[in-house]
């Protein structure tokens, strides 16, 4: 269908004047992480690399969903779905994606690029039957979008080696998180560009006191009584009677100098004439601006979904809640992620009567598995409500199935024997 459009004329890779943008758009701050209305944003970028809970969150995952398995699955005709392993696709979503990549690299810095900068760019490549052969993924800063009069979208690529490269939509796949104008995506980080802005400006506090060593701003206080009496008597002050004139800025200068160096060179502070050192932040100001950053952090975990204990913000966690909060994560962070993934690979890669056949699932009966004890228990009562067959079990366990194990049948039921027959008589006949 690209090669079509192409051939008549429909879409081309030229490229028309760019639309400009005003100067009042508003997104444009928010673009270059820099705020409006006296609020502080911050670019994606910058929150990952000051914000650790963020970090986490991003590699959990891109690295959680590259790490499970992507299936190919056949719809039949009475509604199910079984495997598809001879699918063309199944190698190069699960094993190898191009010559240069394997399928976990590809996919986790395709997710990784969503979850951070909310696009993220891979390049399919076709051949002669429009079969996918290889997929590559396309970095977030090397892709510019362009939306033709048509609706659809071209894809500016900026190689460092190959140069500019247009791609058109048949031959890109443009994974998104939630967006504002149909086409272009944004990141959770973007979403709560306000929020990110307050927790990346205490990190930067943060740096400013271990950059000044934690040395608290001070205040020098003394007796008014000192300066008269270092006027009107000359023994009463090693400065005499220019104590009032002279001394009190060879004692700032002094002071500062040594505080300065309490940051490196700790030592005692000596204070002459009668001075009082008195810190300036109010008592119980530390505890405060901690509490502040653990909750600018948990409202990071909170727009990615995930529990604050798997980021290691949980308090006084026990192993019920423990169990119920990964459950969570694949209910709430996984599941909503792994769904906009299938459904972005199903329109890129599958053509539309292919859609028709197959569909992409991720597996995550994985991260439901539990302990030894808990999977046990779930395949029995599966194989005695006859959802499950024995070998359905022990392919979930990755075992080989073993002969009559396909047999759909409560084991705990003995079957009604058959009934027997009925034997007449010989004499019956007669």
């Amino acid at each position: 269908m690209g090669a079509l459009r192409r051939f008549l004329g429909l879409e081309t890779r030229a490229s028309p004047p760019a639309p400009a943008v005003k100067a009042s758009d508003p997104f444009l701050a928010s673009y270059f992480g820099l705020g409006w209305n006296g609020r502080q944003y911050a670019s994606p970028d910058e929150a990952v690399q000051c914000i650790a809970v963020a970090a986490r969150c991003v590699s959990l995952i891109a690295e959680g969903l590259a790490s499970l398995p992507l299936n190919v699955l056949r719809l039949t005709e009475d509604g199910g779905r079984e495997p598809a392993p001879d699918h063309y696709l199944m190698p190069l979503l699960n094993s190898v994606s191009n010559d240069r990549a394997t399928a976990f690299s590809v996919r986790e810095g395709l997710v990784r690029d969503v979850a951070t900068w909310g696009n993220g760019f891979a390049r399919q490549h076709i051949d002669g039957r429009g079969r996918v052969i290889a997929i590559d993924h396309l970095p977030h800063p090397w892709v510019g979008i362009e939306r033709l009069p048509s609706g659809r979208l071209r894809f500016r690529v900026t190689d460092p080696v190959h140069g500019t490269i247009v791609l058109t939509q048949d031959e890109t796949v443009h994974l998104r998180y939630a967006t504002r104008d149909g086409f272009i995506g944004v990141s959770p980080l973007q979403w709560a560009g306000a929020a990110i802005g307050l927790v990346v400006g205490q990190a930067d506090l943060a740096q400013s006191q271990v950059d000044r060593g934690f040395t608290p701003d001070l205040s020098f206080e003394t007796d008014a009584s000192f300066f008269s009496a270092a006027q009107g008597n000359q023994a009463a002050s090693p400065y005499g009677h220019d104590m009032a004139e002279n001394a009190f800025q060879r004692l700032k200068k002094q002071l500062h100098e040594r505080v300065q160096r309490l940051r490196n060179e700790p030592f005692t502070l000596l204070l002459e004439g009668g001075l009082t050192a008195k810190p300036l932040a109010p008592s119980g100001r530390e505890a405060q601006f901690h509490e502040s950053r653990l909750t600018g952090m948990e409202d990071v975990a909170r727009l990615y979904g995930v529990p604050l204990s798997v980021v290691g913000l949980g308090k006084n966690a026990s192993y019920g809640s423990l169990s119920e909060e990964s459950r969570a994560l694949v209910r709430d962070c996984f599941t909503p992620w792994a769904r906009r993934i299938e459904t972005e690979l199903m329109r890129s890669l599958l053509t539309t009567e292919s859609r028709r056949q197959f569909v992409i699932e991720h597996d995550l009966t994985g991260l439901l598995r539990g302990d030894l004890a808990a999977r046990f228990a779930a395949y029995r009562e599966g194989i005695e409500a006859t959802v499950l067959c024995p070998n359905d079990a022990r392919r979930m366990e990755g075992l080989p199935p073993r002969p009559g194990g396909n047999l759909y049948a409560n084991p705990n039921t003995t079957p009604a024997a058959p009934p027997q027959q009925q034997v007449p008589p010989a004499n019956a006949a007669a």
